[in-house]
């Protein structure tokens, strides 16, 4: 397995300096546009829910909320039974940008799998699906 990680590294950095120029006129990063997908996907979703969803700590979900929020791409409303809890609704401006996310995600995994057979692209999700599993397994539950 020579390379494995240098590979895997290779992808995750070249993608993130990738999305972080298409958003940068949007006003977010490579890492935050998940938050507006999720959100926008599931309007008034718990604060909390976030990180499991994505596998963060506290910390990167508040930072990328307070960054969404000062943006004005999202809205806290603090949850009636729990006022502790915040559930987050998207505005119109994260919707507006919704579309240009999912186009942009979709252009990028078409360039990372170019070359792929159907079937070949349906087993590499497959095997970096269960790789991640596997590691989500061993940090949590060891």
């Amino acid at each position: 397995m020579k390379g494995f990680l240098k590979w895997i590294s290779t992808i995750s950095r070249f993608t993130k300096m990738q999305l972080d120029k298409e958003f940068r006129d949007y006003g977010f990063n490579g890492s935050q546009h998940i938050y507006i997908m999720k959100i926008c996907e599931n309007p008034g979703i718990a604060q909390e829910d976030l990180l499991s969803a994505f596998n963060v700590n506290a910390s990167n979900v508040t930072r990328a909320l307070t960054h969404l929020e000062k943006e004005n791409y999202i809205v806290r409303v603090q949850n009636k039974d729990n006022r502790r809890c915040y559930n987050i609704y998207p505005t119109q401006r994260a919707k507006d940008a919704y579309p240009f996310i999912i186009d942009t995600l979709k252009h990028w995994n078409s360039k990372i799998l170019e070359e792929f057979t159907e079937e070949e692209k349906s087993q590499f999700i497959e095997f970096l699906a269960r790789a991640g599993n596997h590691m989500l397994d061993f940090v949590y539950h060891r």
